[in-house]
């Protein structure tokens, strides 16, 4: 498998097309990091995650069995493409199962939609306040986090990202620069301080 890993991601594609599973092995290996970073932070669930990451190479070697492949080429931007699918797909049943079991239980779906996290407050030591920021970041809007996530988890390129959301450059830029000030916004109301 040592050999697998100096290969570009076509070939090792192609070498588990024409029958050897350590070729896909050494894909998720190459990108397993990235790729469920990009998925827990957008899910912010260790199990949904470790689920939605398992779904992802399920659908690419399913995708691959059917003649699909990455768009020029690009393993991972599929990848993340794949899991960015599928992270919506579970947020959308999350949120629609919530309001529905809200609504029979209060008639009262707004405060279903309205649902935030409580972020506890003062004398944050360094990792108290990055476990708050990243609990901020989850109170984002959807296309915001997203595009955070993308960004600095998967470590993908706007241009990237602007394909995989189908969307302009300029647009996930903004929506970076919008999710930056909102994530600062919140920062100020909550005194949270970096050290």
């Amino acid at each position: 498998m040592n050999n697998h890993t100096e290969m570009s991601d076509e070939k090792l594609i192609q070498f588990y097309l024409n029958g050897n599973p350590g070729a896909m092995a050494t894909l998720v290996e190459l990108y397993k990091d990235r790729i469920y970073s990009s998925i827990f932070s957008m899910v912010q669930d260790k199990y949904v995650a470790e689920d939605i990451f398992r779904e992802v190479f399920i659908t690419i070697i399913n995708n691959l069995m059917a003649g699909k492949t990455a768009e020029e080429d690009n393993f991972l931007q599929w990848a993340v493409q794949i899991a960015h699918q599928l992270c919506i797909d579970h947020t959308r049943k999350t949120k629609m199962a919530f309001i529905m079991e809200t609504d029979k239980e209060s008639n009262n779906v707004v405060e279903a939609v309205n649902f935030s996290v409580p972020v506890p407050l003062p004398n944050t030591t360094y990792y108290d306040s990055h476990s708050k920021i990243k609990s901020m970041i989850s109170m984002l809007p959807d296309e915001q986090r997203e595009v955070m996530a993308l960004n600095h988890y998967a470590g993908l390129s706007f241009k990237e990202i602007a394909g995989i959301m189908k969307c302009s450059l300029s647009t996930a830029l903004d929506t970076m620069k919008f999710g930056l000030n909102n994530l600062r916004k919140l920062m100020n109301e909550k005194e949270i301080i970096l050290r």
